[in-house]
């Protein structure tokens, strides 16, 4: 991994069209998909690629029902150009996260194509400059073919509905990564369990905490919200020093929304210093499961294949409402169009049946 020289003139990325996503735990990313379904398990892994046989059968499992889901053939290039990045990555948190059941991990998987836009976006959508005009910069820093590929293959997405945004209270801890971490509070919770990881601490790793109290610029005692201030973050870090751990890496507490954005890009070689975007794109999203599974009121419906499974996972990922608690009044054969949360449940519903199938449909083979 080689040390990036992030410029503070530069720009950087790109981002979700959402008013509601920071008053959830995580921002919420839809797609409307082809009506169509393809069960169709192959996919085009290019010959050559180093993949063992369990990561090709996960990434055939996972691209059955992206194809299935969204309506298409052959996957679309920004979907498989994300999923090609992390697969290696997703196997080896399964084991090490220890997602081991079908159903668990069908609903992790059914979580993240839904936050992601079917692994489309590792980023929070804003308003901004296009795609196109942001990697074809002519510093070898900011090219990113495997991006302007897939901006060729669906420029209308790209340029129009996933654009960036930057400098602003919503883009600094806006979502990012698969299951768009969103809000300084949770950030900061992942950036503690992932020192500790580091650190081989595991007990404090696996406390998943976001509670976080500091002294702010005024001398009074606060806790991390969901926006930090610089001099917030400098506290935070040096109250995790205390703990023997830090906001790593030191990027992050000279320019927070342009050194975590860079961690965010699913594209080889990126990332800052030992901390590649693979790292925090993958790893972030399991650490937001284990911290939700700290409650039994979601964590005793992981393993469970049924509609309200579907609902309490949601609840546990975008946030407790009644809208979810009542599922049994969501009629998802029905067009859910005016009720955001209604369409939120649904589109993970789909993808939970479809990720059980294609697991189910490939364990056979």
């Amino acid at each position: 991994m080689r040390v990036l020289q992030i410029r503070k003139s530069s720009f950087l990325f790109i981002v979700h069209l959402s008013v509601l996503s920071l008053l959830s735990m995580t921002s919420c990313q839809v797609e409307v998909p082809n009506e169509e379904p393809n069960q169709q398990i192959e996919d085009d892994i290019e010959e050559g690629e180093d993949l063992t046989s369990q990561e090709n059968e996960l990434y055939e499992q996972v691209s059955c029902a992206l194809k299935d889901v969204y309506g298409e053939t052959h996957l679309a290039l920004k979907r498989k150009r994300t999923l090609k990045f992390i697969i290696s990555k997703l196997h080896e948190n399964f084991e090490q996260y220890q997602l081991n059941s079908l159903y668990e991990r069908a609903h992790f998987l059914s979580q993240l194509f839904h936050e992601s836009d079917g692994l489309s976006a590792t980023v929070e959508r804003l308003l901004g400059p296009s795609w196109r005009a942001l990697f074809n910069d002519p510093s070898e820093t900011w090219q990113c073919h495997e991006y302007l590929e897939a901006v060729n293959e669906d420029d209308r997405y790209f340029n129009e509905s996933y654009i960036y945004s930057r400098n602003s209270y919503k883009s600094k801890f806006r979502g990012r990564g698969l299951i768009q971490l969103t809000g300084c509070f949770n950030y900061m919770g992942f950036f503690y369990h992932s020192s500790a990881k580091d650190r081989g601490d595991e007990q404090k790793a696996n406390i998943h905490r976001t509670y976080f109290p500091y002294r702010d610029s005024e001398g009074d005692l606060v806790q991390a919200g969901m926006f930090c201030s610089n001099h917030d973050l400098q506290a935070l870090d040096e109250r995790f020093r205390n703990e023997g751990l830090e906001i790593y890496p030191y990027e992050l507490l000279e320019d927070f929304e342009q050194s975590v954005d860079e961690m965010a890009l699913p594209c080889k070689d990126r990332g800052l210093a030992d901390f590649s975007s693979e790292k925090f794109i993958v790893d972030s999203s399991f650490w937001y499961w284990k911290k939700c599974q700290t409650q039994s009121y979601f964590s005793s419906f992981i393993d469970d294949n049924s509609k309200q499974a579907v609902a309490r996972v949601t609840e546990c990922i975008h946030g407790r409402n009644s809208v979810y608690q009542n599922y049994q009044t969501i009629d998802c054969s029905q067009s859910q169009s005016g009720n955001w949360r209604k369409e939120s449940f649904c589109s993970r519903k789909r993808a939970f049946e479809s990720l059980v199938q294609c697991m189910k449909l490939d364990s056979t083979k």
